[in-house]
């Protein structure tokens, strides 16, 4: 208990140290971190071809052909050529990158086919500042992580491969660096980019989308400010036949950033930034197995609506002090994002109830109250007082369960977290190094509610049910759940790099962070869910903590100025933490860190005086006591650790092609196979459900059950990209421009061995229909996007014509099994009830007419 408490106080002092530094740090301060920024943006500026960018992967300053790791690296003019505005598309230019849109907000991103739920596998930042996800009732923050604007930025950086001792915890599978344009202090600069678009299956509707920028010198030299704004409207272009609305997944959002710079003098740079992003939409998930027997997409089946609110704030300072001897870099940052989101918990629920609430899809129960799941934990709280308007028998059970009716989850949650770095290198001399200390802390608040919809309009009943104090009113407008969690996590760390250039051509690489880590989980249970096995509870704390240090080895050989060889072995790791599943065995609650060793070998190379540019690397990847989800009851996630190791290996490349004068093409890809290298099992003592699942099984839970040599789920074996670009001058410095791109994903599957799990369910949705492969497989897809315009030559102006997914391919980016789920609302279809697969989907066509202006 006296170590904890000894920790505790030095991660305290370490907090209060880090936070003195920089704050003394301010008032002397910055220009390293900051010139690196700078020096990147002149450079991408000047070039004409991406094997120039400077990126700061290695928190300093670097050409992209001379950084020995594989890392791509996107400038702005690049991005504004694909019509690319927020990291989601990021994937359609980088290899091995895969970005999976969530049903209930926010994304996934994947790396190397490392896919797992948890804590984020991709490492996401703002310059200096980490993002993360919220947590929910699952823990999965890797499966929410926010979208990045990409308007007024110097460049996006993906770095492939674990990061673990320059970036630490959930950097496994690599990173995405989005850095900013920084404000200039020497003049006045703004930009204007608008446009109206329309959707495919949107009957016509018009979207939106603003961007503007302002750079506005205070003091001439020495204080600037920029600042920038944009306005987002999303055509809908999903319904919702049951309760007869249309584009329900219309989006609106908005926000921007107000960056200063202060440099007192020029070995001193501090930049403070605030960032706003909010965002109003709905659930994007829609009935695919009805588009499979029918041909009607894009129709969201459900009796009650699921709207999302997705709102971000972030605060940062960043100091960089060129001392002489070495650069001190100081960063600070304060983030607040709330997301909320409503999903349908009404199969679960309604198979108990006597009373029909859903038309028929669900029968009427008919059996013994007494044999609902939760009876014993109802009559006990009910003979205590607890409840009033109820009979404490199954007559009273069976009338609080119709009460129910049909049940939305509602689930706010928000994610406030600190973060603290300061760290001080040199990369003046043969021996480059950097050392630094973090401390981050996380708090994770999420309220679970389940309450009534309405019939007619699908929309949630605000939570009833109290009436004085504790007691509980049983009546038409019940609350079915309401229980709260508090989740901490709190990390320090000290990491050190150092290169030694051993001649002219030879550099070696070793790195080291020592990290330490701890979660305090605290939950709590106003209103039980007697069906989902849980019972009131006073706030409970449980937590876990660890803590281990992970290494770097990488050695670098440059041939020539234009070919370089590396290779790297390098470690990362992400948290544990504890479930709050309702009703899971509580030896199942806590969870430990999982790890990965990457062994990589890359090769980079430019020819014919740098008009092409290649790069190729191979990798192995062993990954240790994977975090995994399984399913309590088949109806409520809980990540635990699996009993298998799994290894993923592949190779990835990128080239840029610049044949003759204003022609430029790109072409990367990756081909990966990720396989466990043992078989699956639920810890010890969890029943495991039947398959097919059976209504009412209870106290049971399922897993992928994968066996070795499988597939991991959504990993697909290749992905490709490429591009090209052509002007052509037209007197009076302008020019007309073209543009195309392609991406590709291969064929994934969404559970472990397709013949194994689909003779489980042989007959498909409905007995006699394509079952198989068609229901556990995201096939292969491609999307096309062209865009064309007339601009001047110095880019101070531009008319575009664009088109998106050009060729409206659907893509499934998530299929649920929803006959393995017990809380899928079934379909009719001619006279038959369905168990429906729900599908996430890329989005139709969009075509748009874009305006852009700058002003320099």
């Amino acid at each position: 208990m006296m170590d904890s408490i000894q920790k505790i106080t030095r991660s305290k002092q370490l907090y209060f140290g880090i936070s003195l530094i920089a704050a003394t740090a301010s008032l002397h301060a910055p220009s390293a971190a900051a010139q690196e920024t700078s020096q990147a943006q002149n450079t991408a500026e000047t070039t004409s071809y991406p094997g120039e960018i400077v990126v700061t992967a290695l928190k300093r300053a670097t050409s992209i052909q001379q950084t020995p790791i594989a890392i791509s690296a996107v400038d702005s003019a690049a991005l504004e050529r694909q019509n690319i505005t927020d990291s989601s598309a990021l994937g359609r230019v980088t290899p091995g990158l895969v970005i999976n849109e969530g049903a209930n907000g926010g994304s996934r991103v994947i790396i190397r086919n490392l896919y797992a739920t948890g804590e984020s596998l991709v490492g996401l930042y703002y310059d200096e500042i980490p993002l993360s996800g919220t947590g929910g009732v699952s823990n999965d923050s890797g499966g929410s992580q926010p979208s990045m604007r990409l308007f007024d930025i110097e460049r996006a950086e993906v770095m492939r491969g674990p990061q673990g001792t320059l970036y630490g915890a959930s950097a496994m599978g690599g990173n995405i660096r989005v850095i900013f344009a920084k404000p200039k202090l020497d003049r006045y600069e703004g930009a204007l980019d608008a446009q109206l678009n329309t959707v495919a299956e949107s009957g016509g509707a018009l979207g939106m989308q603003t961007n503007a920028m302002v750079n506005v010198p205070i003091v001439q030299d020495v204080l600037a400010v920029r600042a920038v704004g944009f306005y987002d409207k999303g055509a809908g272009y999903m319904d919702n036949s049951l309760l007869g609305r249309d584009r329900i997944n219309e989006s609106e959002s908005f926000g921007g950033r107000i960056t200063a710079r202060f440099q007192p003098v020029s070995e001193v740079t501090l930049d403070l930034m605030a960032v706003y992003q909010d965002r109003t939409g709905a659930g994007s998930s829609w009935n695919y197995t009805k588009y499979q027997l029918t041909g009607e997409k894009f129709d969201q089946t459900l009796l009650m609506q699921q709207p999302q609110h997705d709102r971000m704030k972030l605060f940062s300072g960043t100091l960089n002090w060129d001392m002489g001897f070495a650069t001190l870099t100081a960063t600070a940052s304060y983030s607040d994002r709330f997301l909320g989101y409503k999903f349908d918990y009404t199969p679960y629920f309604s198979r108990y109830q006597s009373v029909n609430n859903t038309g028929g899809l669900v029968p009427p129960f008919t059996g013994n109250p007494t044999t609902i799941p939760g009876y014993n934990a109802f009559v006990n709280d009910c003979n205590t007082g607890y409840m009033t308007n109820v009979t404490c028998d199954g007559a009273g059970y069976q009338q609080l369960v119709n009460s129910y009716g049909n049940m939305t989850t509602f689930q706010p949650q928000s994610n406030k977290t600190s973060t603290q770095e300061i760290r001080i290198a040199d990369d003046r001399n043969a021996v480059k190094w950097t050392l630094g200390l973090y401390h981050s802390y996380r708090k994770n608040y999420t309220q679970s509610l389940l309450s009534p919809t309405d019939p007619v309009t699908g929309l949630q009943t605000h939570p009833i049910g109290y009436a004085n104090g504790d007691t509980f009113v049983v009546g038409v407008n019940t609350t079915g759940l309401d229980r709260t969690i508090d989740d901490r996590l709190e990390q320090i760390a000290a990491f050190g790099e150092i290169t030694w250039e051993a001649t002219d051509k030879l550099s070696l690489t070793g790195g080291l962070r020592y990290f330490d880590y701890k979660k305090n989980t605290t939950s709590e249970v106003l209103v039980p869910s007697y069906i989902a096995g849980s019972v009131r509870q006073d706030p409970l704390t449980t937590g876990g903590k660890e803590h281990g240090t992970l290494l770097k080895f990488n050695a670098s050989y440059k041939f020539n100025p234009t070919a370089m060889a590396y290779v790297t072995a390098s470690q990362g790791y992400r948290p544990g933490g504890v479930n709050q599943t309702l009703g899971l065995p509580s030896y199942a609650a806590v969870y430990s860190s999982d790890s990965v060793w990457n062994y990589e070998v890359g090769l980079k190379t430019s020819w014919f005086d740098r008009k092409l540019v290649f790069n190729i690397d191979a990798f192995r990847m062993d990954w240790k006591n994977m975090q995994v989800s399984a399913s309590y009851n088949n109806a409520f996630s809980f990540i635990t650790n699996s009993s298998s190791a799994a290894r993923i290996q592949g190779i990835e490349f990128d080239t840029a092609f610049y044949p003759v004068d204003r022609l430029s093409l790109s072409l990367s890809g990756s081909y990966i196979k990720a396989k466990l290298q043992g078989d699956q099992s639920l810890p010890s003592g969890i029943t495991t459900c039947p398959v097919p699942f059976v209504e009412g099984t209870t106290g049971c839970a399922t897993i992928g059950a994968g066996k070795k040599g499988d597939t991991i789920p959504y990993s697909p074996k290749w992905t490709i990209q490429a591009s090209a670009d052509y002007s052509t001058p037209i007197g009076n410095d302008l020019q007309i421009i073209y543009h195309a791109d392609l991406s590709y994903r291969g064929s994934s599957l969404t559970t472990y061995n397709l013949p194994r799990y689909a003779a489980a369910y042989p007959n498909g949705p409905v007995a006699g229909t394509d079952g198989g492969a068609a229901l556990y497989t995201l096939p292969a897809y491609t999307t096309v996007g062209a865009r064309i315009g007339l601009e001047k030559e110095d880019g101070n102006w531009g008319v575009y014509l664009f088109a998106n997914n050009l060729f409206n391919e659907m893509g499934l980016m998530a299929l649920t099994n929803g006959q393995a789920s017990a809380t899928q609302l079934p379909w009719q279809y001619q006279g038959s009830v369905v168990r429906p697969n729900y599908a996430v989907t890329t989005s139709p066509r969009t075509v748009g007419l874009q305006v852009t202006a700058k002003f320099r």
